[in-house]
Protein backbone atom coordinates (compact mmCIF):
# COMPACT_ATOMS: atom_id res chain seq x y z
CA UNK A 1 0.00 0.00 0.00
CA UNK A 2 0.96 3.71 -0.80
CA UNK A 3 0.82 6.58 1.31
CA UNK A 4 -1.86 9.45 0.07
CA UNK A 5 -1.53 12.90 0.91
CA UNK A 6 -1.21 13.82 4.27
CA UNK A 7 -3.61 16.33 5.31
CA UNK A 8 -2.83 19.17 8.10
CA UNK A 9 -4.22 22.36 9.46
CA UNK A 10 -4.95 24.79 6.24
CA UNK A 11 -2.56 27.13 7.00
CA UNK A 12 0.44 24.59 6.52
CA UNK A 13 -0.98 22.42 3.75
CA UNK A 14 0.89 23.51 1.55
CA UNK A 15 3.95 23.10 2.82
CA UNK A 16 3.14 19.46 4.20
CA UNK A 17 5.27 16.81 3.24
CA UNK A 18 4.19 13.51 1.43
CA UNK A 19 5.52 10.29 0.90
CA UNK A 20 6.68 9.43 -2.46
CA UNK A 21 3.82 7.72 -4.73
CA UNK A 22 4.91 4.95 -7.18
CA UNK A 23 1.39 3.95 -9.42
CA UNK A 24 3.36 2.23 -11.70
CA UNK A 25 5.24 0.10 -9.84
CA UNK A 26 1.73 -0.21 -7.63
CA UNK A 27 0.15 -1.22 -10.46
CA UNK A 28 3.04 -4.08 -11.39
CA UNK A 29 3.23 -5.07 -7.70
CA UNK A 30 -0.64 -6.09 -8.06
CA UNK A 31 0.01 -7.82 -11.50
CA UNK A 32 2.44 -9.30 -9.96
CA UNK A 33 0.46 -10.48 -6.72
CA UNK A 34 -2.70 -11.50 -8.73
CA UNK A 35 -0.39 -14.02 -11.21
CA UNK A 36 1.24 -15.73 -7.97
CA UNK A 37 0.11 -19.02 -7.24
CA UNK A 38 -2.35 -19.99 -4.01
CA UNK A 39 0.41 -19.99 -1.28
CA UNK A 40 1.00 -22.36 1.15
CA UNK A 41 1.88 -22.08 4.71
CA UNK A 42 5.96 -22.00 4.81
CA UNK A 43 8.68 -20.51 6.21
CA UNK A 44 9.73 -16.97 5.30
CA UNK A 45 12.79 -14.95 4.54
CA UNK A 46 14.46 -13.34 7.91
CA UNK A 47 12.31 -11.05 8.82
CA UNK A 48 14.02 -7.61 8.91
CA UNK A 49 13.21 -5.23 12.07
CA UNK A 50 14.04 -1.66 12.10
CA UNK A 51 14.50 -0.53 15.72
CA UNK A 52 13.35 3.61 15.32
CA UNK A 53 14.46 4.95 18.42
CA UNK A 54 13.75 8.60 19.29
CA UNK A 55 14.74 10.75 22.14
CA UNK A 56 14.39 13.98 23.25
CA UNK A 57 17.34 15.93 24.14
CA UNK A 58 16.11 19.16 25.22
CA UNK A 59 17.10 21.26 28.23
CA UNK A 60 14.49 19.85 30.91
CA UNK A 61 16.03 16.71 30.01
CA UNK A 62 19.22 17.48 31.42
CA UNK A 63 18.46 15.95 35.20
CA UNK A 64 17.45 12.55 33.48
CA UNK A 65 20.68 12.49 31.35
CA UNK A 66 22.39 9.48 33.13
CA UNK A 67 19.28 7.36 32.92
CA UNK A 68 18.81 8.05 29.74
CA UNK A 69 21.99 7.31 28.49
CA UNK A 70 21.56 4.10 30.46
CA UNK A 71 18.74 3.36 29.38
CA UNK A 72 19.29 3.22 25.56
CA UNK A 73 22.48 1.45 25.81
CA UNK A 74 20.70 -1.14 27.75
CA UNK A 75 17.93 -1.32 24.66
CA UNK A 76 21.04 -1.39 22.63
CA UNK A 77 22.40 -4.33 24.55
CA UNK A 78 18.46 -6.10 24.35
CA UNK A 79 18.27 -5.86 20.43
CA UNK A 80 21.77 -7.33 20.25
CA UNK A 81 20.54 -10.02 22.11
CA UNK A 82 17.96 -10.69 20.03
CA UNK A 83 19.73 -10.62 17.47
CA UNK A 84 22.13 -13.50 18.65
CA UNK A 85 19.24 -15.84 19.88
CA UNK A 86 16.70 -15.16 16.97
CA UNK A 87 19.40 -15.38 14.11
CA UNK A 88 17.35 -17.96 12.17
CA UNK A 89 14.83 -15.94 12.17
CA UNK A 90 15.08 -12.02 12.49
CA UNK A 91 17.88 -9.18 11.29
CA UNK A 92 17.97 -6.52 13.02
CA UNK A 93 18.57 -2.49 12.72
CA UNK A 94 18.78 0.50 14.44
CA UNK A 95 18.24 4.06 13.59
CA UNK A 96 18.82 6.49 16.80
CA UNK A 97 17.63 9.95 16.63
CA UNK A 98 17.46 13.19 19.44
CA UNK A 99 16.17 16.44 19.16
CA UNK A 100 16.25 19.57 20.29
CA UNK A 101 15.59 23.16 19.04
CA UNK A 102 18.15 26.53 19.70
CA UNK A 103 18.37 29.04 16.89
CA UNK A 104 17.21 25.94 14.49
CA UNK A 105 16.08 22.43 14.53
CA UNK A 106 18.17 20.07 15.40
CA UNK A 107 17.43 16.36 14.76
CA UNK A 108 20.60 14.05 15.01
CA UNK A 109 20.79 10.85 13.20
CA UNK A 110 23.36 8.66 15.63
CA UNK A 111 22.90 5.65 13.91
CA UNK A 112 20.49 5.09 10.73
CA UNK A 113 19.55 2.12 9.86
CA UNK A 114 22.89 0.65 10.99
CA UNK A 115 22.89 -2.83 11.03
CA UNK A 116 22.65 -4.06 15.22
CA UNK A 117 26.09 -5.21 16.06
CA UNK A 118 28.02 -2.55 14.20
CA UNK A 119 26.36 -0.15 17.00
CA UNK A 120 28.77 0.92 19.63
CA UNK A 121 28.33 1.88 23.07
CA UNK A 122 26.06 5.38 22.69
CA UNK A 123 27.29 8.75 24.60
CA UNK A 124 26.58 11.34 22.66
CA UNK A 125 23.64 13.05 24.99
CA UNK A 126 23.76 16.77 25.81
CA UNK A 127 20.29 17.73 26.46
CA UNK A 128 19.82 21.66 25.34
CA UNK A 129 16.83 23.90 23.44
CA UNK A 130 13.42 23.54 23.02
CA UNK A 131 11.01 20.38 21.91
CA UNK A 132 10.46 20.05 18.10
CA UNK A 133 8.43 16.70 18.55
CA UNK A 134 6.12 16.68 15.73
CA UNK A 135 8.90 17.38 12.80
CA UNK A 136 11.28 14.67 14.40
CA UNK A 137 8.72 12.21 14.23
CA UNK A 138 7.50 12.95 10.68
CA UNK A 139 10.83 13.43 9.06
CA UNK A 140 12.12 10.05 10.49
CA UNK A 141 9.14 7.87 10.09
CA UNK A 142 8.96 9.40 6.50
CA UNK A 143 12.61 8.88 6.18
CA UNK A 144 12.19 4.90 7.33
CA UNK A 145 9.71 4.14 5.76
CA UNK A 146 10.95 5.21 2.08
CA UNK A 147 13.68 3.06 3.34
CA UNK A 148 12.10 -0.18 3.96
CA UNK A 149 8.37 -0.06 2.05
CA UNK A 150 9.88 -2.18 -0.80
CA UNK A 151 10.84 -5.26 1.94
CA UNK A 152 8.32 -7.46 2.55
CA UNK A 153 9.66 -8.89 5.36
CA UNK A 154 10.77 -5.30 7.00
CA UNK A 155 8.73 -3.36 9.87
CA UNK A 156 9.39 -1.18 12.11
CA UNK A 157 9.12 -1.10 15.89
CA UNK A 158 8.96 2.78 17.15
CA UNK A 159 9.58 4.00 20.62
CA UNK A 160 9.40 7.64 21.71
CA UNK A 161 10.70 9.09 24.83
CA UNK A 162 9.47 12.81 25.45
CA UNK A 163 9.33 14.70 29.07
CA UNK A 164 7.46 17.65 27.67
CA UNK A 165 5.09 18.98 24.78
CA UNK A 166 5.77 20.10 21.46
CA UNK A 167 6.60 23.66 20.98
CA UNK A 168 8.63 24.10 18.40
CA UNK A 169 7.42 22.24 15.25
CA UNK A 170 7.50 24.16 12.00
CA UNK A 171 6.49 21.42 9.19
CA UNK A 172 4.86 19.31 10.83
CA UNK A 173 1.36 19.56 13.02
CA UNK A 174 -0.64 16.79 15.42
CA UNK A 175 -3.09 15.95 12.47
CA UNK A 176 -0.58 15.73 9.95
CA UNK A 177 1.53 13.13 11.93
CA UNK A 178 -1.72 11.38 13.30
CA UNK A 179 -2.67 10.62 9.65
CA UNK A 180 1.16 9.09 8.74
CA UNK A 181 0.94 6.84 12.14
CA UNK A 182 -2.63 5.25 11.49
CA UNK A 183 -1.32 4.82 7.87
CA UNK A 184 2.42 3.04 9.44
CA UNK A 185 0.15 1.35 12.02
CA UNK A 186 -2.15 -0.46 9.26
CA UNK A 187 1.57 -1.75 7.77
CA UNK A 188 2.32 -3.58 11.04
CA UNK A 189 4.55 -0.77 12.63
CA UNK A 190 4.45 -0.50 16.06
CA UNK A 191 4.74 2.71 18.26
CA UNK A 192 5.14 3.31 21.91
CA UNK A 193 5.67 6.80 23.54
CA UNK A 194 6.96 7.16 26.95
CA UNK A 195 6.72 10.69 28.55
CA UNK A 196 7.31 12.61 31.54
CA UNK A 197 5.50 15.87 33.00
CA UNK A 198 2.51 16.02 30.72
CA UNK A 199 -0.16 14.28 30.25
CA UNK A 200 0.87 11.50 28.57
CA UNK A 201 -2.17 9.63 27.48
CA UNK A 202 -3.82 12.67 25.88
CA UNK A 203 -0.69 12.87 23.68
CA UNK A 204 -0.52 9.55 22.79
CA UNK A 205 -4.56 9.42 21.93
CA UNK A 206 -4.25 12.78 19.97
CA UNK A 207 -1.29 10.96 18.00
CA UNK A 208 -3.08 7.41 17.88
CA UNK A 209 -0.63 5.79 19.41
CA UNK A 210 -1.63 2.82 21.48
CA UNK A 211 0.90 1.81 24.00
CA UNK A 212 2.18 5.14 26.18
CA UNK A 213 3.68 5.07 29.24
CA UNK A 214 4.31 7.92 32.12
CA UNK A 215 6.90 7.87 34.62
CA UNK A 216 7.61 10.41 37.30
CA UNK A 217 10.28 13.20 36.66
CA UNK A 218 13.32 11.49 37.93
CA UNK A 219 15.87 9.01 37.54
CA UNK A 220 13.89 6.01 38.87
CA UNK A 221 11.14 6.54 36.94
CA UNK A 222 13.42 7.45 33.39
CA UNK A 223 15.22 4.08 34.55
CA UNK A 224 12.48 2.18 34.63
CA UNK A 225 10.61 3.21 31.84
CA UNK A 226 13.60 1.68 29.73
CA UNK A 227 13.49 -1.82 31.76
CA UNK A 228 9.51 -1.22 31.15
CA UNK A 229 9.70 -1.05 27.52
CA UNK A 230 13.10 -3.87 27.06
CA UNK A 231 10.56 -6.43 28.21
CA UNK A 232 8.09 -5.45 25.73
CA UNK A 233 10.71 -5.10 23.04
CA UNK A 234 11.88 -8.64 23.80
CA UNK A 235 8.38 -9.88 24.14
CA UNK A 236 7.53 -8.90 20.50
CA UNK A 237 11.20 -10.19 19.02
CA UNK A 238 9.87 -13.77 20.57
CA UNK A 239 6.21 -13.46 18.99
CA UNK A 240 8.36 -12.40 15.65
CA UNK A 241 10.65 -15.04 15.89
CA UNK A 242 7.71 -17.78 16.34
CA UNK A 243 5.91 -16.36 13.42
CA UNK A 244 8.46 -17.13 11.03
CA UNK A 245 9.74 -19.97 12.39
CA UNK A 246 6.09 -21.26 11.70
CA UNK A 247 5.52 -19.36 8.21
CA UNK A 248 2.78 -17.83 7.28
CA UNK A 249 0.28 -17.92 3.96
CA UNK A 250 0.16 -14.52 2.49
CA UNK A 251 1.28 -11.03 3.28
CA UNK A 252 -2.12 -10.04 4.49
CA UNK A 253 -2.04 -13.21 7.23
CA UNK A 254 2.03 -11.31 8.42
CA UNK A 255 0.15 -8.02 8.87
CA UNK A 256 -2.46 -9.15 10.28
CA UNK A 257 -0.09 -10.82 13.08
CA UNK A 258 2.06 -7.69 12.83
CA UNK A 259 -0.82 -5.27 13.80
CA UNK A 260 -1.85 -7.82 16.51
CA UNK A 261 1.74 -7.97 17.78
CA UNK A 262 1.75 -4.05 17.72
CA UNK A 263 -1.37 -3.80 19.40
CA UNK A 264 -0.04 -5.95 22.56
CA UNK A 265 3.14 -4.16 22.53
CA UNK A 266 2.81 -3.03 26.23
CA UNK A 267 -0.21 -4.96 26.95
CA UNK A 268 -1.88 -4.28 30.65
CA UNK A 269 0.19 -5.31 33.44
CA UNK A 270 -1.58 -3.51 36.55
CA UNK A 271 -3.51 -6.13 38.46
CA UNK A 272 -7.44 -5.67 38.71
CA UNK A 273 -8.38 -4.29 42.03
CA UNK A 274 -10.68 -7.57 42.19
CA UNK A 275 -10.19 -10.88 40.39
CA UNK A 276 -13.51 -13.65 40.71
CA UNK A 277 -11.88 -15.78 38.34
CA UNK A 278 -8.85 -16.94 36.38
CA UNK A 279 -7.90 -18.85 33.13
CA UNK A 280 -5.99 -22.24 33.76
CA UNK A 281 -2.80 -20.41 33.08
CA UNK A 282 -3.34 -17.38 35.20
CA UNK A 283 -2.30 -17.38 38.79
CA UNK A 284 -3.56 -15.39 41.82
CA UNK A 285 -0.87 -14.25 44.20
CA UNK A 286 -1.42 -13.45 47.69
CA UNK A 287 0.34 -13.21 51.26
CA UNK A 288 0.11 -15.46 53.42
CA UNK A 289 1.37 -16.29 57.28
CA UNK A 290 3.97 -18.76 57.48
CA UNK A 291 1.89 -21.38 58.55
CA UNK A 292 -0.62 -21.00 55.66
CA UNK A 293 -3.76 -20.50 57.94
CA UNK A 294 -5.62 -18.58 54.82
CA UNK A 295 -8.14 -17.22 57.59
CA UNK A 296 -8.86 -13.70 55.97
CA UNK A 297 -8.11 -11.26 53.32
CA UNK A 298 -6.56 -12.17 49.52
CA UNK A 299 -5.75 -15.63 51.44
CA UNK A 300 -9.08 -16.27 52.03
CA UNK A 301 -10.43 -15.44 49.14
CA UNK A 302 -7.73 -17.45 47.33
CA UNK A 303 -8.92 -20.66 49.58
CA UNK A 304 -12.00 -20.28 48.46
CA UNK A 305 -11.78 -19.33 44.24
CA UNK A 306 -8.31 -20.45 43.56
CA UNK A 307 -7.18 -23.46 45.09
CA UNK A 308 -5.61 -22.18 47.80
CA UNK A 309 -4.54 -25.36 50.70
CA UNK A 310 -4.90 -24.52 54.36
CA UNK A 311 -1.26 -25.24 56.25
CA UNK A 312 0.53 -24.37 53.23
CA UNK A 313 2.56 -21.05 53.63
CA UNK A 314 4.50 -20.63 50.66
CA UNK A 315 4.46 -21.71 46.52
CA UNK A 316 2.05 -22.83 44.47
CA UNK A 317 -1.63 -24.37 44.93
CA UNK A 318 -4.02 -25.06 42.50
CA UNK A 319 -4.13 -21.17 40.37
CA UNK A 320 -2.89 -19.56 43.35
CA UNK A 321 0.30 -18.52 45.07
CA UNK A 322 1.35 -17.67 48.61
CA UNK A 323 3.91 -15.49 49.63
CA UNK A 324 4.64 -15.86 53.45
CA UNK A 325 4.63 -11.78 55.23
CA UNK A 326 3.63 -12.75 58.80
CA UNK A 327 5.78 -14.80 61.38
CA UNK A 328 9.02 -13.73 59.37
CA UNK A 329 11.40 -11.34 59.27
CA UNK A 330 11.28 -8.08 56.42
CA UNK A 331 14.57 -9.79 55.08
CA UNK A 332 13.05 -13.08 54.86
CA UNK A 333 9.95 -11.50 52.97
CA UNK A 334 12.47 -10.32 50.41
CA UNK A 335 13.91 -13.65 50.12
CA UNK A 336 10.65 -14.69 49.74
CA UNK A 337 9.65 -12.70 46.91
CA UNK A 338 12.69 -13.19 44.99
CA UNK A 339 12.12 -16.84 44.81
CA UNK A 340 8.73 -16.11 43.82
CA UNK A 341 10.43 -14.31 40.96
CA UNK A 342 12.50 -16.71 40.11
CA UNK A 343 9.07 -19.47 39.97
CA UNK A 344 7.37 -16.66 37.35
CA UNK A 345 10.70 -16.20 35.29
CA UNK A 346 10.59 -20.35 34.97
CA UNK A 347 7.28 -20.40 33.86
CA UNK A 348 6.85 -17.61 30.98
CA UNK A 349 3.53 -19.15 29.76
CA UNK A 350 1.52 -18.72 33.47
CA UNK A 351 0.35 -14.70 34.19
CA UNK A 352 0.72 -14.33 37.63
CA UNK A 353 -1.33 -11.41 39.18
CA UNK A 354 0.27 -10.10 42.30
CA UNK A 355 -2.05 -8.55 45.16
CA UNK A 356 -1.18 -6.08 47.05
CA UNK A 357 1.19 -8.64 49.22
CA UNK A 358 2.47 -7.62 53.16
CA UNK A 359 0.31 -3.97 52.74
CA UNK A 360 -2.86 -5.50 55.26
CA UNK A 361 -2.00 -7.75 58.33
CA UNK A 362 1.63 -8.12 58.01
CA UNK A 363 1.41 -4.22 58.28
CA UNK A 364 4.40 -3.30 55.44
CA UNK A 365 4.04 0.19 53.22
CA UNK A 366 3.79 0.03 49.71
CA UNK A 367 7.37 1.86 49.59
CA UNK A 368 8.60 -1.45 51.68
CA UNK A 369 7.45 -3.89 49.38
CA UNK A 370 7.42 -2.58 45.56
CA UNK A 371 10.85 -2.17 45.42
CA UNK A 372 11.05 -6.06 46.02
CA UNK A 373 9.25 -6.66 42.54
CA UNK A 374 11.74 -4.32 40.37
CA UNK A 375 13.33 -7.38 38.56
CA UNK A 376 9.55 -8.33 37.81
CA UNK A 377 9.21 -5.46 35.27
CA UNK A 378 11.07 -6.92 33.09
CA UNK A 379 8.90 -10.12 33.20
CA UNK A 380 6.15 -9.62 30.88
CA UNK A 381 4.27 -12.32 32.97
CA UNK A 382 3.39 -10.49 35.92
CA UNK A 383 1.30 -7.61 36.96
CA UNK A 384 1.42 -5.79 39.73
CA UNK A 385 -0.67 -3.33 41.64
CA UNK A 386 -1.21 -0.17 40.62
CA UNK A 387 0.45 1.62 43.76
CA UNK A 388 3.39 -0.60 43.29
CA UNK A 389 3.79 0.92 40.13
CA UNK A 390 3.60 3.91 41.44
CA UNK A 391 6.24 3.52 43.83
CA UNK A 392 8.33 1.94 40.99
CA UNK A 393 8.24 5.41 39.42
CA UNK A 394 5.91 4.32 36.79
CA UNK A 395 2.23 5.79 36.53
CA UNK A 396 0.01 2.64 35.07
CA UNK A 397 -3.91 2.23 35.53
CA UNK A 398 -5.88 -1.37 34.95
Amino acid sequence: MYFSKLFGSKKKENSQPTLEQNPQKESQQESEENSQPEQTTQKMNKAQIYNLIIVDESGSMSHLSQATLSGINETIDTIKNAQKEFADTQSHFITLVTFDKGVNTNIRYHYNNEPIDNVPTFTNYFPRGCTPLYDTMGQTLTSLYNKINSDENATAVVTVLTDGLENASCEWNAASLRNLINQLKEQGWSFSYMGSAHNVKDVADLLSIDNFMEFSHDNLGAGNTWEYERSSRTAYFKKMDAMYDKGFSSKEERIMHLKQYAKEYHGNRVTPEYIDHLAPNEVFVFGSNVNGNHNGGAALHALHLFGAIMGQGEGIQGNSYAIPTTGISYDELGEAICRFTEFAAQHPETQFYVTRIGCGNAGYSVKEVAPHFKRCMLMENVSLPEDFWAILGLKMKF
